[in-house]
């Protein structure tokens, strides 16, 4: 079996991806997508980490006060 250029643009982009930001490394993905990548477990206990922390969550609306 002939090594092609797929190939090798496979073998290239896995050796080098660890060189790539994680905002890299999922850009042009779906959310949905990376969620599915994920076991539901991990995104569970990761909700659960996040709902018990004692920080107030993010704004929304570019942290303007009401």
């Amino acid at each position: 079996m002939p090594y092609t250029m797929e190939d090798f643009r496979r073998d290239f982009t896995k050796e080098h991806l660890k060189d790539l930001t994680p905002e890299e490394r999922l850009e042009g993905l779906a959310l949905e997508e990376i969620l599915k990548a994920l076991p539901r477990q991990a995104i569970e206990n990761y909700l659960k980490s996040q709902s018990s922390d004692s920080s107030p969550p993010p704004q929304q609306d570019g942290g303007q006060p009401s």
